[in-house]
């Protein structure tokens, strides 16, 4: 049977959005401005809608509420062209929210209710075995029960499918935790946090992806830096993956927009360093236009995006450089 597309196993969480001078700190209140309910959800849909704009066939397995703000997510997801067979609705919680303060750097710090992704179950990642069986790659995000992240996981890579983990908000894990995992995909300070480290803990990036395969018994990391890049360690090949320079707008959605372009790379058949590199490029975009769902560019708008800036990238996309 031939494998295509991608099943995304996460959260959606509505994000809330305001702008702030600074963040505040124990006891302070500070005045904000430019509210609004953005385009902005959880990792799981935003990875959902940034891989199905880049023309991947995409699945969505999540739980959200019978609510405005789940219909909204619904709809997003929809109009972007994720099938939504396996999005379950729950009749006693809330959808997700999350509230975002972004300071005059675009920097966000966010606050999270998880509502209906917490009943997220291992049951409903069952339901959505005929997707995983036809589909090339499983992503799997955290902001849902662990239980049920690493669930998927497992059932994913019984279903034939190559596994990928997001695992934000990152929390430590035993050895045997990601046992069938193909990649991992964490920051800097995730990939400190899973192995039991103070998520302030600074370390080359090669010690950090050399400690996450060792500790795990992982083939390949890719580890994401923000404006730096991404570091790659393909068993014990390992490569700094720079940056693309951009004028950076907001930064929110940067991260799934990267995990989106590295997922089309492997779909691919590209290298993992050249899918991360790939990745680097979607997420460049992203950072240049405001909110997060806008920034995932389809395939033509990263292909234009890169023309206007003169950047080549790889023949992943099937041309020449």
């Amino acid at each position: 049977m031939d494998r295509t597309g991608v099943v995304v196993v996460g959260s959606h969480v509505q994000g809330l959005f305001m702008r702030v001078d600074h963040f505040p700190t124990s006891d302070e209140t500070v005045l904000g401005w430019d509210y609004k309910e953005a385009l902005d959800g959880g990792k799981g849909s935003h990875q959902a809608i940034a891989c199905a704009r880049l023309g991947l066939p995409t699945h969505f397995v999540g739980r959200i509420g019978r609510d405005r703000l789940g219909d909204t997510g619904a709809k997003w997801m929809s109009e972007a062209g994720v099938d939504l067979t396996y999005l379950c609705r729950s009749e006693a919680t809330a959808t997700g929210c999350g509230f975002v303060m972004i300071n005059p750097q675009g920097v966000p710090a966010i606050t999270t209710a998880m509502g209906a992704n917490e009943e997220f179950s291992p049951e409903d990642v069952d339901r959505a075995e005929p997707a995983l069986r036809r589909a090339k790659l499983g992503l799997v995000t955290f902001e849902i029960p662990v239980e049920t992240a690493l669930h998927a996981v497992r059932r994913a890579k019984e279903w034939g499918a190559f596994t990928i983990l997001t695992p934000g908000p990152a929390e430590p894990l035993p050895p045997d935790a990601l046992a069938g995992l193909d990649l991992l995909v964490p920051n800097e300070t995730e990939a400190n946090i899973l192995t039991g480290g103070k998520s302030d803990d600074t370390s080359d990036p090669a010690e950090l992806a050399r400690r996450l395969q060792q500790y795990f018994h992982l083939q390949r990391v890719v580890i994401t830096l923000g404006e730096q890049g991404a570091f790659v360690a393909d068993g014990k090949e390992q490569s700094m993956v720079p940056a693309f320079q951009v004028d950076v707008v907001d930064t929110p959605g940067a991260g799934d927009a990267f995990t989106a372009g590295l997922a089309f790379g492997l779909h691919a058949a590209a290298p993992l360093a050249q899918a991360a590199r790939f990745g680097c490029l979607t997420a460049a975009r992203a950072v240049t236009v405001r909110e997060s769902v806008p920034g995932f560019g389809t395939l033509a708008e990263i292909r234009e995006f890169a023309s206007r800036r003169k950047i080549e990238f790889s023949a992943l996309l099937g041309e020449e450089e």
